[in-house]
């Protein structure tokens, strides 16, 4: 949506209305075309049964990539209903306000710890980027962060593990819990999704591998912001913005694209919660 035309959209609907149709309008954002995915382990490993359909069966997405048939984009009529339905959409509103696009390509970790670190309302560090306004970033986010867990050089070529961002994430005055999929049976699975979507002190960050959800790519984060249980799916905000919209999953998928292993760890990939630490 252009700027003018939400502010012409603007004398027509009522504030409430005005205000989700931003929304749905920075979700769609998109950047230029990137280059092939940087992260080679990924690249090379092991096709999986699913693969992307085919452009002429897709639905258009907001992006440069086609929306597989199996997902719904949020910017779709029948996302968004989905979403104003579902009562497990505590965590969308936070993290919506704080959506980020990954920087480079191999950063979508950490683009989704800062969405999750500035939503969840914490004493924030000084900023690079704003020195008056105190802010977590991107450019930031490894100042805190042991050089022997994970550095902005090395994350920058190879992304992040489930356990290094688990690890780096401990640097910050948060709680972390971690779940390996591949220890967890999917009602568990189900259950982690459902229950932490339903808070807005805490986040679900998923590390998945996106053939397993019918999408072009390999291993990726994202936070999953709501859980709807009639079609028994999950919304993921999806920081490569200029690759993907904000999609409905269906939590089988997203189950198995968790299960998929990590080639740099030799592990499933898994579930980071992400909440304020109890007083």
């Amino acid at each position: 949506m252009s700027r003018y035309s939400l502010m012409r959209a603007v004398g027509r609907v009522s504030r409430p209305e005005w205000i989700l149709a931003a929304l749905m309008a920075s979700l769609a954002a998109c950047a230029p075309l990137a280059p092939a995915a940087n992260q080679a382990a990924d690249q090379t490993s092991r096709q999986g049964s699913q693969q992307a359909p085919a452009l002429g069966t897709a639905r258009p997405a907001d992006g440069p990539l086609p929306v597989p048939p199996n997902l719904i984009a949020l910017t779709q009529p029948a996302g968004q209903q989905r979403l104003m339905a579902t009562t497990r959409k505590q965590s969308y509103w936070p993290l919506s306000q704080y959506f980020e696009t990954q920087r480079n390509q191999a950063y979508c970790s950490v683009a989704t710890s800062v969405m999750a670190l500035n939503a969840l309302g914490i004493r924030r560090p000084e900023s690079t980027l704003y020195p008056d306004f105190p802010y977590f970033s991107q450019e930031d986010f490894f100042r805190s962060v042991d050089p022997q867990v994970a550095n902005a050089a090395q994350v920058s070529k190879e992304g992040m593990t489930l356990a290094q961002l688990s690890a780096a994430l401990r640097a910050f005055p948060v709680e972390v819990r971690t779940f390996h999929a591949s220890d967890l049976t999917l009602d568990q699975f189900r259950d982690l999704v459902r229950d932490t979507t339903g808070h807005s002190d805490r986040f679900a960050l998923l590390n998945f591998r996106r053939m397993e959800i019918g999408e072009a790519g390999g291993g990726h984060w994202s936070p999953l912001a709501a859980y709807d249980a009639e079609s028994d799916s999950a919304l993921l905000l999806d920081v490569a913005r200029y690759k993907y919209p904000a999609v409905w999953v269906p939590v089988t998928q997203l189950y198995a694209g968790a299960l998929a292993v990590d080639n740099v760890s030799g592990l499933s990939r898994g579930m980071l919660i992400v909440g304020t630490r109890a007083n």
